[in-house]
């Protein structure tokens, strides 16, 4: 079952660079990964939208993420994360 994900990260647009650059992430998503969009919120953080073949590949590819913003200090604590299951997707 396909998986979206929510991400408010309380990380700034710089600290979100910095991680796809040590996490090693280009143009190509992880395995499971099917679409990502990471946007700026009014307080100028990042929130993140994602799409995943699955839940576990999504809590798999977090904890990736975690250990790395964990390592480099950002965002000051977890952020909130909210797993759903896509009920209907329609691209253009």
């Amino acid at each position: 079952m396909a998986t979206a994900r929510f991400v408010k990260t309380g990380i700034t647009p710089d600290e979100y660079d910095q991680m796809r650059d040590k996490l090693g992430v280009g143009d190509t998503p992880p395995a499971g990964g099917v679409f990502h969009a990471a946007a700026v919120g009014e307080d100028g953080k990042i929130r993140v939208f994602e799409v995943w073949d699955s839940r576990e590949q999504a809590e798999a590819w977090g904890e990736k993420v975690m250990a790395v913003r964990t390592e480099a200090g950002f965002g000051g604590g977890p952020p909130s994360i909210e797993y759903l299951e896509v009920h209907n997707v329609i691209q253009r």
